[in-house]
Formats: C-alpha cells, sequence, structure tokens
C-alpha cells in the first residue's frame, strides 16, 4: 500500500510541478517582448524539458494503479492499462522509459552547445533503447 500512495503522490506532485513551470515559463514569455532566435532556443529546452516532467509523472501514474492492481484488489482500469501480471507493469514501465529517453535526447540536442560528445551520448541512449526494445520483443 505505501509503494502505491507513494506512486501517486509522485505522479500527482511532479504533474503539479511540471504545470506551475509552464504557467510560470509563459507568464515570463509573455512580459519578454524579445523574440529572437536564442530566446525561442531557450523556450525550445524548457518545453522539452517540462515535456520530460509529465512523462516521468506519467510513469509514477501507471505505476501506483498497476501495483494497486497487482497486489490490492482489482481497480477499474481502462483496457489499456490492464495489469494482468508483473510482467505487464515492466512492458508499460519499459515503453515509457523509451519515450522519456527519447525526449532527454531530442532537449539536449536542441540545446547542445558542442560542450560534449553528443554522438557518443546518443549512442549510449540508443544503446539503452535498443536493448530496451530486444528485451520487449524477446518477452513476447
Amino acid at each position: 500500500m505505501p509503494a502505491v500512495i507513494g506512486s501517486a503522490l509522485i505522479s500527482v506532485a511532479l504533474s503539479v510541478f511540471g504545470f506551475g513551470l509552464a504557467v510560470f515559463t509563459l507568464y515570463e514569455v509573455g512580459f519578454n517582448i524579445r523574440v529572437d532566435l536564442v530566446v525561442l532556443k531557450g523556450l525550445r529546452a524548457i518545453f522539452i524539458g517540462i515535456i520530460d516532467i509529465f512523462l516521468v509523472a506519467t510513469v509514477f501514474y501507471i505505476v501506483a494503479p498497476g501495483l494497486y492492481e497487482l497486489f490490492i484488489a482489482r481497480a477499474p482500469l481502462p483496457g489499456w492499462l490492464r495489469i494482468c501480471d508483473l510482467d505487464d507493469l515492466k512492458e508499460k514501465l519499459l515503453g515509457l522509459v523509451i519515450i522519456v529517453l527519447a525526449v532527454l535526447f531530442l532537449g539536449d540536442a536542441l540545446t547542445w552547445l558542442g560542450t560534449f560528445n553528443i554522438l557518443a551520448y546518443g549512442a549510449a541512449i540508443g544503446a539503452v533503447i535498443i536493448s530496451l526494445s530486444v528485451y520487449t520483443l524477446a518477452r513476447h
């Protein structure tokens, strides 16, 4: 039960934080009339970061009812969120982790200033995504 409540609270906290950051950013943009490529590049990075926060919140949102359904009782969940065993929950989580990694790389690639080796970074993230995809495919 603590894991279910904790996961749900983390999901809510991240969602509220992401929403607040989005509102604050849009508010700041509204008062910053200067619009140029540097500002837009920074905004793009912030917005991708906000999407990343929402995706991580979604991971915790899926974990909470998944753990509830697995270990406590049946829950009225939509068909796409039905969790019959731990493998179902892992499969849903792995899919979301792949999406989060892709968004993370996209955000870093868009704001890259040449300070680190982006090819090695992208290859490392790609290797993780490939291994998670192969693992998921092997389970079917």
